[in-house]
C-alpha cells in the first residue's frame, strides 16, 4: 500500500485517490492527515467505512492526535456513509457535489483557513443504487476543489475493487497513491489543478492515469469560455509532460471554444503533440461549426 508520509504532501486543492491493503497503516495515514489539518487550523471531516466512528476516534486519540475539543467545537467531524453518502438511500452524485459546495462554503463562513476531507469509498462495494456512476462523480469533484480552498483523499480498499474498478477511479483523480509510493522515493499527486483569476492552470503531468480528471476540468473550462464570451486562459507552463491522450482533450476544448480560450506557457513536448492533433487525427474533435 502506499506509504502513509504520502499525505504529508498533499496541498489544498488536492484530489486523491489513496490505496491501502493494511487497516493498522491506513490508520498512520489518517491520524496524520487529521493532525496535520487540525494544526493548520482547517475543519477535518472524515467519513468512514472501515471503521466506526467512536473506534477511529479513540485510535486516533491513542496515536495522540487530542480530538476531544475539536470535536466540541465542530473543527472534526467524523460520520460514516449512512450519515453522508447515503443519507437519502442511494448514492446521488448530484447531491453528493452539492454537499461538497456546502461544505466549502460553511467551512468558510466559519472563518477557517481550509476544508480538508478524507473518505473511504468501501460503501461503493455495497449494491446501492447510484453507485455505478461513481467515477464520474469523482472526476466532477475535480471542478469544487479546483478553487485551491479543499483537498480530499479518498481511500480505496485495494481488497475490495478489482484492478479495473481501481483503474477507472483513480482515472478520475489528478494523482493516486498507488501500492509502493512513498517508500523509495518523495512522492506528490501526478497532477495539480488549480482556478485563476483567468481560467486554469495545470502542473505536473497529464496522461493516462487521470485523463478522466483532467477531461472533467477542461472541458466545462471550454463551455465556460463559450457562455462568457471568454476569453479564458488555459496556464499548462508548469505542466512538465502530458501524453497524446492529454493533448487530443486540450486540443478539443481549444476548438470547442472556438477562439475564447487560450493556451498559455506551452513548452515545446506539448507544442508537438498538439501539432499531431489535426484535423485527420482520429482521435481529434471536429470543429465547431
Amino acid at each position: 500500500m502506499a506509504d502513509p508520509t504520502t499525505v504529508d504532501n498533499l496541498l489544498p486543492g488536492d484530489h486523491v485517490c489513496w490505496t491501502f491493503d493494511d487497516h493498522e497503516r491506513h490508520l498512520r495515514a489518517l491520524s496524520r492527515f487529521l493532525r496535520q489539518g487540525l494544526e493548520r487550523g482547517d475543519q477535518v471531516l472524515y467519513l468512514t467505512d472501515t471503521f466506526l466512528p467512536e473506534a477511529f476516534l479513540a485510535a486516533v486519540q491513542a496515536y495522540g492526535v487530542d480530538v476531544t475539543e475539536p470535536r466540541r467545537t465542530g473543527q472534526l467531524q467524523v460520520m460514516n456513509a449512512e450519515d453522508s453518502y447515503l443519507a437519502s438511500g442511494p448514492f446521488e452524485p448530484e447531491q453528493a457535489l452539492k454537499g461538497w459546495a456546502n461544505a466549502i462554503e460553511q467551512a468558510r463562513g466559519q472563518g477557517y483557513p481550509g476544508l480538508r476531507v478524507a473518505a473511504d469509498m468501501g460503501w461503493t462495494t455495497r449494491p446501492a443504487p447510484g453507485t455505478d456512476r461513481l467515477a464520474r462523480y469523482e472526476a466532477r469533484v475535480n471542478t469544487v476543489l479546483a478553487d485551491g480552498y479543499a483537498l480530499a483523499l479518498c481511500c480505496y480498499d485495494r481488497r475490495l475493487f478489482t484492478h479495473a474498478e481501481l483503474d477507472l477511479v483513480s482515472a478520475a483523480h489528478p494523482g493516486t497513491a498507488r501500492a509502493g509510493a512513498g517508500t523509495l522515493a518523495g512522492w506528490a499527486p501526478l497532477l495539480r489543478v488549480r482556478r485563476t483569476p483567468t481560467g486554469l492552470a495545470l502542473r505536473g503531468t497529464a496522461d493516462h492515469t487521470n485523463r478522466d480528471a483532467l477531461a472533467a476540468v477542461v472541458e466545462p473550462l471550454a463551455a465556460e469560455a463559450v457562455s462568457t464570451g471568454g476569453p479564458l486562459v488555459l496556464d499548462v507552463s508548469e505542466l512538465v509532460s502530458a501524453d497524446l491522450g492529454a493533448a487530443r482533450l486540450v486540443a478539443g476544448a481549444l476548438a470547442a471554444a472556438g477562439g475564447r480560450l487560450l493556451l498559455q506557457g506551452t513548452r515545446p513536448p506539448l507544442a508537438e503533440l498538439l501539432s499531431r492533433t489535426g484535423p485527420d487525427d482520429p482521435g481529434s474533435p471536429s470543429p465547431p461549426a
